[in-house]
Formats: structure tokens, C-alpha cells, sequence
């Protein structure tokens, strides 16, 4: 018994480490990211806040790892958890646009809705085979050996604990609303949170044949709605108040709503790639041709092209500019439209990045067979610069040769769009395009 008590004793004793490290961690990425964007407004400076910030903790790290590679492994190590954090709940933080994007398409036509569907579609597959030849053509001039991938820890599923605790949160915070009417717009921060999160964790829990068809992503905005038709008719605001609720983005009822509160994590996220840089390292520097030069010149043919392609479909100018990003996360896609003065339909903006996701995670890895391409780093760079994380995430069951080029190319393309979007003669020129 006597080792058996000592081994629990160790176990506590790591996880209490670890919970540290993760509080401590999290804490540190979000304290950065408000800092800078605080800093960022004062100065007037448009360009992503935590964009910088990612640069300055890839170069912080890579200058200590020149220094002493065993610190900057020390550095990495104790963030960890936090960036496991990230990735484990990352769907959570854009999905809040998504949610509410039945209040953006409101006053849209239809015609436009279906003019913005065919260019989500042909958009997919222009993307995917443009990037892969030119990714072709860079690694027939290169011909560096693809070596085999490093093994990569997968997330543990989710617990019995974190549902139970969803659950119980969303059914005490609604029956305070209902029972104090006074308490109803507080009481809906929890509510709603509890309502997303629990949408994920039934989502992830779908067999696999289902979320071939029913992402998890999309379970999360459908539950958070439906959660938003139960508040909305029980207090009376209605759906479209519950949504303004939810999202208020400083202007609605309250000052910071459950998607206020979760999307607050996305520049958390973008702080986040400085250390997946950081980790993948050695195989950026192997291919460096291939991935950069990919990268690079794929997001700008994917802005040009969408915004290019949305003028011929005869889509406002205004539209065109807010799906132009559609090929990057959405954490980097909601800065890249504010850029280019498509910050009013930042919801138009996420739903065209989800949208062109799930097509890419259900498409893409068929229409590379079909295009006849194997190579695992052509496979990994067109699907990230097409699909970006939930095309990553589809390749990763199936292609773990292809995985680490995704993941890369994933962050590297946002990384590059946003730069470019950035860039005075590239606003206008895009501006120009779309009309």
C-alpha cells in the first residue's frame, strides 16, 4: 500500500506542477496579448498587435536557443501546457463569428449569399491546385529529401468532469436568469459559455462517420444557437437579441458577452505559433525554399484571387474584401479584413474562413488524388493554404508524413497574408480589384 499512497502522492504533486504551469503560462500569453493591443490602439497602429507579439517571442527564443539551447527548452517546456490548452480548445475562439452570422447575412440578398457559395467552392479547389504545382515546381528545383516525422502527441479526449461541470454551469446560470429577471444579462455570460463549450464537447463525442458531415465546429454554432433561441424567447429579447448578447463586441447590452469572452483568446492563439515555430524548427530550416516560397506567394494569390474572382461573380466591394481572407485562420482573417475596411462584416469574414474549411476538410484530400499529387509536403502545404487548421486537422488521421507542412504552412500562410495585407501598395491594389 505504502508505495502505492507515495506513487498517487507523485502523481497529485506533477498535476498541481502542471496546473501551475498552465495558469502561470496562460496568464503570461494573455497578459502580452492585451498589453500589446492596448499599446497598438495608443499608438494607432493597424497592424495585428499579437502578430508582433509572435515575432518577438520566435526571435526572444531562437536568440536564447543561439545562447543556450538548454534554457530555450526550459522556456518552451514550461509553456507547454498553455499552448495544449490552446490547441485542445481552439474551435472555441472563432466560433463565436460563426455563431452569429445568421445577424450578419441578415441584410445580405440572396443572390450574393449564393454568388459567396461558389466562390467558397471554386475558391477551394483553385487554391489547392495552384499552391500544389507551384510547391511542385519549387521542390523539382530543390530535391531535398523529406525526412521521416517526429511523432506528435495527440490531444487526450475530453472527461466526464469537464461535462458534468458544462452542464451543471448552463443549467444553474439559466435558472438564475429565469428565477431574477435583474440578473438575467449576467447570468448570460456563463450560460452562453457553457452552452458553446458544451456544443464542442457533443460535437468531438460523434461518431466518426457523423462528423465526416457534421464537424464538431459546426455542432458548437448550432447548440449556441439553439441556446440562444431558449434565452432569447424565455427573457424576450428574442434570437437576435440573445445574439447581440452573446457578441455584443463592446456595443450590446453588455459590454463583454460570452463571445466576447472566448474570442478574446484569439490573439492568445496567434502568440501561440511564436513557439510552434519555434518547435518545428529544424524542419523549416531543412525547407525553407519550399515552405517559404510557397507560403509567401500562395496568400497572396489566394487574397487576389478572391477578391478577383468575387468582382467577376459580381459580389459589392465591400464583400468581396471581407471573404478575401478566407484561406487563413480566422484569429489572422478578422485583422486582415479590418485592414482592408471589411471590419463591419467581421461575422461574413469568420463564416467564409469556416465555410472554406469544412469544404477543404472534406474535399481536399480527394481532389489531391484526383490532381494526381503525392508528395507529402505538396499534400501538407496546398492543404493548409486552402483549408488552413481544419484541413490540418483532417490530414492529421490520415498523412502524418504530410502533418508537420500542414501545421507549418498553416500558421506561415496567415503569417504571410497578414503581412501582405499590411503593406500600403497591396490595400489598394486589392481595394482596386474588388471595385
Amino acid at each position: 500500500p505504502a508505495p502505492a499512497l507515495a506513487g498517487g502522492s507523485e502523481e497529485k504533486s506533477a498535476a498541481g506542477t502542471e496546473g501551475a504551469q498552465l495558469a502561470v503560462g496562460l496568464g503570461s500569453l494573455v497578459a502580452l496579448d492585451k498589453g500589446l493591443k492596448a499599446a497598438f490602439l495608443s499608438a494607432g497602429i493597424r497592424f495585428p498587435s499579437a502578430l508582433c507579439g509572435m515575432f518577438l517571442i520566435l526571435s526572444g527564443i531562437c536568440a536564447l536557443s543561439s545562447v543556450n539551447e538548454g534554457a530555450a527548452q526550459r522556456v518552451y517546456n514550461f509553456f507547454y501546457p498553455a499552448l495544449q490548452w490552446v490547441t485542445r480548445w481552439l474551435p472555441l475562439f472563432y466560433v463565436p463569428s460563426l455563431v452569429t452570422l445568421p445577424a450578419a447575412l441578415a441584410g445580405i440578398p440572396g443572390a450574393d449569399l449564393g454568388r459567396i457559395g461558389v466562390l467558397m467552392a471554386s475558391g477551394v479547389v483553385l487554391s489547392l491546385w495552384a499552391t500544389a504545382s507551384l510547391t511542385v515546381f519549387i521542390r523539382n528545383l530543390t530535391r531535398t529529401e523529406v525526412l521521416p516525422p517526429a511523432p506528435v502527441k495527440g490531444q487526450p479526449p475530453f472527461t466526464r468532469f469537464e461535462q458534468i461541470a458544462t452542464a451543471g454551469t448552463a443549467v444553474v446560470s439559466f435558472a438564475v436568469a429565469l428565477a431574477v429577471p435583474s440578473l438575467a444579462l449576467p447570468a448570460s455570460v456563463p450560460f452562453f459559455v457553457a452552452a458553446t463549450v458544451g456544443g464542442y464537447l457533443f460535437g468531438s463525442a460523434l461518431p466518426a462517420g457523423v462528423r465526416t458531415f457534421l464537424h464538431p465546429i459546426l455542432t458548437t454554432a448550432l447548440v449556441a444557437q439553439a441556446a440562444a433561441v431558449l434565452y432569447g424567447g424565455v427573457t424576450g429579447v428574442g434570437f437576435f437579441g440573445a445574439l447581440q448578447i452573446y457578441l455584443s463586441k463592446g456595443s450590446g447590452p453588455l459590454a463583454t458577452g460570452a463571445g466576447d469572452v472566448l474570442m478574446g483568446f484569439l490573439g492568445t492563439v496567434i502568440l501561440s505559433f511564436g513557439f510552434r515555430l519555434y518547435e518545428q524548427r529544424a524542419l523549416l530550416r531543412r525547407h525553407a525554399v519550399e515552405i517559404i516560397g510557397t507560403v509567401v506567394v500562395s496568400a497572396a494569390f489566394s487574397l487576389f484571387a478572391t477578391v478577383g474572382l468575387g468582382h467577376l461573380l459580381g459580389l459589392s466591394s465591400q464583400l468581396s474584401l471581407a471573404v478575401a481572407p478566407r484561406s487563413v485562420t480566422v484569429a489572422l482573417a478578422l485583422p486582415i479584413g479590418d485592414l482592408l475596411g471589411a471590419g463591419d462584416l467581421s461575422s461574413v469574414t469568420a463564416g467564409a474562413v469556416v465555410i472554406t474549411g469544412l469544404i477543404g476538410a472534406n474535399f481536399c484530400q480527394r481532389l489531391l488524388d484526383a490532381f494526381g499529387f503525392k508528395d507529402p509536403i505538396v499534400r501538407g502545404m496546398s492543404t493548409a493554404a486552402s483549408a488552413h487548421g481544419l484541413g490540418t486537422a483532417a490530414l492529421a488521421a490520415k498523412e502524418p508524413d504530410a502533418l508537420p507542412f500542414c501545421a507549418l504552412a498553416y500558421a506561415l500562410i496567415g503569417i504571410s497574408a497578414s503581412v501582405l495585407a499590411a503593406l500600403p501598395p497591396v490595400q489598394t491594389a486589392l481595394i482596386a480589384l474588388a471595385g
